[in-house]
């Protein structure tokens, strides 16, 4: 049994944090690519630099909020869905 696999059963909080940034930071290129906007635009709307959105789409760095990345998929125009469900015994 893999660490992960452990943290996942147990639903650590930070384990579940990373792999929601993770999820949401391989959805980003795609938005991107699938977008009509230019990278200048993409910035101009997120108010931030190229060096910032570079990091946003850097999958290795886990010093992005979820907020951050949230704000790029709306600006890209994607659907994020979260879904929320009580525990099954």
């Amino acid at each position: 049994m893999h660490f992960e696999e452990v943290l996942d059963y147990n639903k650590d909080p930070t384990y579940l944090r990373d792999l929601l940034v993770y999820q949401l930071t391989l959805a980003a290129p795609k938005g991107v690519a699938g977008t009509s906007l230019s990278k200048r635009e993409i910035l101009r709307r997120l108010r931030t630099s190229p060096a910032q959105l570079y990091r946003l789409l850097d999958q290795t760095n886990y010093a992005k909020t979820v907020d951050q990345l949230l704000r790029l998929l709306s600006v890209l125009d994607c659907d994020v869905e979260l879904v929320v469900r009580a525990k099954t015994a």
